[in-house]
């Protein structure tokens, strides 16, 4: 006769006997990398954390960098658009100036478009 440990025993391997007849493999066994770094898992679980919370932090000022960077080229291109604008308008209001000058010292004559209704001129 077998005693009860005995029958759960050959009841543990006639399982898993059958188990692995049929394809189930048994469970491969927990990883446990606290126990490799002798440390608690509590406590290796807790600088796991921080671990990920600092990376975290580094990828947002990285990306902060990144903005900034790119704010301050998009203000020093506007800066050279402003300052192209600038001379265009201070050429363009010299021109304006020199036609002024132009048309007033003309009287009028060639400026006016009428010509005194001949051609060549009045």
């Amino acid at each position: 006769m077998m005693t009860a440990a005995e029958r759960r025993e050959a009841a543990r391997l006639r399982s898993e006997r059958w188990r692995r007849a049929h394809g189930i493999m048994p469970r491969k066994p927990p990883e446990r990398p606290w126990l490799a770094e002798g440390l608690s898992r509590s406590t290796w679980h807790r600088r796991r954390k921080q671990v990920r919370e600092w990376e975290a932090l580094t990828v947002v000022a990285t990306a902060r960098e990144a903005v900034f960077d790119r704010l301050d080229w998009q203000l020093a291109r506007l800066r050279r658009e402003i300052e192209t604008a600038a001379r265009f308008a201070d050429e363009g209001g010299a021109i304006i100036t020199e036609l002024a000058g132009y048309s007033t010292s003309r009287q009028g004559r060639a400026c006016s478009g009428y010509n005194g209704g001949g051609i060549g001129g009045a």
